[in-house]
């Protein structure tokens, strides 16, 4: 029942999610980095991008946020996007690609 569309028309927070994915793994097939930094990265890509959507869900953000990010084709249009975010947002997002405070 719960579809959306008719309150907020903008893409969900697992699209945005899969965005950063795909960007993530384009730049890292594109970085000059050893075949064990490579694996590392590759293996905490899906955390971060859970991390993504769970913070994009719990701070609400907005449908013209959402819409920008699924756009952005690379890592600068990413950020860019992420300028629309609310001062809390980003702080927001900050904290959780950071991890919790436990870590140091």
């Amino acid at each position: 029942a719960c579809r959306g569309g008719t309150r907020d028309a903008g893409p969900p927070c697992s699209a945005v999610a899969v965005k950063f994915l795909e960007i993530a793994k384009f730049d890292l097939a594109n970085a000059k980095v050893d075949e064990p930094t490579a694996r590392a990265v590759t293996d905490q890509l899906p955390a971060m991008r859970d991390t993504l959507a769970q913070t994009c869900t719990e701070g609400k953000w907005s449908a013209a946020t959402r819409d920008c990010l699924v756009h952005a084709n690379d890592h600068l249009g990413f950020e860019t996007c992420e300028q629309q975010l609310t001062d809390e947002q980003r702080r927001d997002l900050d904290r959780a690609t950071r991890g919790t405070s436990e870590t140091p």
